[in-house]
């Protein structure tokens, strides 16, 4: 009972730092402004104690991205969801990234920006990230097509560039003046309604 107990005080302490940098990021500082002494003390932990959960702030930076990552790949399965009652799976993708993206505007753009921006840990974080939003969404166009009976041709690429499309526009978003944005999501349903009816138009002729 003890062991536990203890188990269950480190897990919280520790999505306690986590909190603390992403309660930091959202106030619009960037990651490498932080200290670990700041974000212990904002924990409500000794300095010290830091490192009893992370390595180092790298190590914090990569646990965060990690579990933005996945709460992402979470609601996109559950757009799939939506898709199947009759709603628009590419619209319902873009207008649930983008409010993940708005809703969580320090974490995205620590990856969509700091990450990718520099040969470092973080990078190669955000990278593996992206390979896995895509591999994920290939998977699906393939089970999409065969339950509705249509052909498509190079489902992966397809993927790639649904994916490229998505994540550009959402760095775009964030410095984009509120009255724009509809045009920039309107424009990015459109290009990704042209790379499905072209890997479908491809298919037909393969």
């Amino acid at each position: 009972m003890k062991v536990s107990r203890r188990k269950q005080k480190k897990e919280e302490t520790r999505q306690n730092l986590m909190n603390a940098a992403t309660a930091e990021l959202a106030s619009g500082r960037s990651f490498d402004t932080l200290s670990l002494r700041e974000i212990a003390k904002l924990a409500g932990i000794a300095p010290t104690s830091f490192y009893r959960h992370f390595h180092d702030m790298e190590g914090l930076g990569l646990a965060l991205i990690e579990e933005h990552a996945a709460g992402l790949l979470t609601l996109m399965h559950s757009v799939r969801e939506q898709a199947s009652e009759g709603r628009s799976v590419i619209r319902a993708s873009v207008e649930t990234l983008f409010d993940y993206i708005f809703s969580n505007q320090g974490m995205s753009r620590m990856i969509l920006q700091e990450s990718m921006a520099r040969e470092s840990a973080f990078r190669k974080a955000a990278e593996k990230h992206f390979v896995t939003m895509s591999s994920d969404l290939a998977d699906f166009l393939v089970w999409d097509a065969q339950q509705r009976g249509v052909p498509l041709s190079h489902p992966q690429l397809a993927a790639n560039s649904a994916v490229a499309i998505l994540f550009t526009t959402g760095i775009a978003l964030l410095n984009t003046p509120a009255a724009d944005r509809d045009r920039r999501i309107e424009a990015a349903i459109v290009q990704l309604r042209m790379i499905m009816r072209g890997a479908e138009a491809m298919g037909k002729t393969t």
